[in-house]
């Protein structure tokens, strides 16, 4: 699938690029802006000129704007990068109320990174990323078979988790495989080259700190 979310993985290690500025939260079932709306800390939220990461990024003064972002639509998938910071963690999981999003969270300032999936205001699936595999939600198992296919966890009961394995992952390896994975499950594609070195419509997300600072 042309850009698999894996990327995401490298762009959060890259030189280039601080992981501050790549909070990413897709869904299913909400345009970009209803997604943003859903998102944000106030209303009306307000759809600006189209944005560079840096150009974003350099609006957060952490005064008046703590979160901006930068949204788009892929296929039937929408879009929101955010710069400076996000709900995260403790997104209220109402905001999938008719709708699935998956939440990509670096946490460059508290790691591990992790993955979470929301669907009809409940938590499916969340587990971190390049850190095992120790999932919670109403799927835990969701992914399971296809991680042990890509070799990110072993089957369960295997003997070759007791004993270890010869060649143990890197974390950004088995980020990037679990990032492939959620990708191809949930039939995600997000345009890397625009996300990185494009410009896309920014908003406002948050006028205050977010609730998991």
């Amino acid at each position: 699938m042309p850009d698999n979310p894996a990327w995401i993985a490298d762009a959060w290690h890259s030189a280039n690029l601080n992981a501050a500025d790549l909070y990413i939260t897709c869904a299913r079932g909400l345009s970009p802006q209803q997604l943003a709306e859903r998102m944000a800390d106030h209303e009306p939220v307000e759809v600006g000129p189209a944005l560079t990461i840096q150009e974003a990024s350099r609006m957060v003064d952490l005064t008046q704007i703590y979160c901006v972002g930068r949204i788009g639509q892929s296929g039937d998938w929408s879009f929101i990068v955010e710069s400076g910071g996000s709900e995260g963690w403790s997104l209220d999981p109402a905001v999938s109320h008719g709708a699935a999003v998956l939440i990509f969270d670096p946490r460059p300032d508290d790691p591990p990174s992790f993955f979470r999936y929301l669907a009809d205001g409940e938590l499916q699936l969340h587990f971190e990323l390049g850190f095992g595999y120790d999932p919670a939600g109403a799927q835990p198992d969701l992914l399971r078979p296809a991680l042990e296919a890509a070799g990110v966890i072993p089957p369960e009961d295997s003997i070759d988790h007791l004993l270890g394995e010869d060649e143990e992952l890197s974390p950004v390896e088995e980020k990037r495989r679990e990032l492939k994975v959620v990708g191809e499950h949930f039939g995600l594609s997000l345009p890397r080259q625009v996300i990185e070195s494009g410009q896309l419509p920014a908003v406002v997300t948050r006028t205050s700190p977010p609730s998991s600072w």
